[in-house]
């Protein structure tokens, strides 16, 4: 399971096992390394020993996924239109939606917030690839991955690229190619 991290929202599914069922409700990490799995048991027990099948909510985790990567190509989008000054403030991203705050010195315009919409949507519909790859963060920041959050990151960090349109560090869940996006929306600014 997914922890919340991010910004990103942590998965649900199902832990079951022997009659028992347990409803994940919530998944964080509040130690690296450790993923505490929030749960409302609806009927059964669990004992230590007991052999335990996991299932991820997947519809939810595919969901949370298009609005992760969307969230990269609002945030490529947004250096594009406004300027490189355009830098992440922080996130949310959820199953059912993308929140994304960044910094600028002016409200974006109407026009501005169409282009931005329509170059997201521009993207999508090319259905590139989303690569994922595992490298130093030196080289990294030397391949030109996009790094906001300072001190957050290891020695390896973890880079997700559009090619020729986003590259960030970033260590969530993303879909395989944009086209699973679907339709990209700007709702409010």
């Amino acid at each position: 399971f997914y922890a919340h991290a991010g910004g990103q929202r942590g998965d649900h599914g199902v832990l079951a096992s022997d009659g028992s069922a347990a409803e994940v409700v919530d998944t964080t990490s509040p130690l690296p390394g450790l993923h505490v799995h929030h749960v409302r048991v609806p009927h059964g027990t669990f004992e230590r020993g007991m052999v335990v099948s996991a299932e991820v909510d997947a519809e939810r985790r595919a969901a949370t996924m298009r609005n992760h990567t969307a969230t990269h190509l609002l945030h490529a989008a947004l250096r594009e239109t406004l300027g490189l000054h355009v830098k992440q403030a922080g996130s949310l991203v959820a199953p059912d939606r993308l929140r994304f705050d960044f910094s600028h010195y002016a409200a974006v315009t109407p026009h501005e917030l169409r282009h931005i919409e329509n170059r997201v949507n521009a993207v999508v519909l090319r259905d590139s690839r989303v690569g994922k790859r595992v490298m130093g963060r030196e080289e990294a920041l030397a391949y030109g991955a996009l790094a906001f959050f300072g001190d957050k990151y290891g020695e390896r960090v973890r880079v997700v690229e559009v090619p020729g349109f986003s590259k960030e560090f970033c260590g969530g869940t993303h879909v395989d190619g944009t086209g699973e996006i679907g339709l990209f929306l700007l709702t409010s600014e």
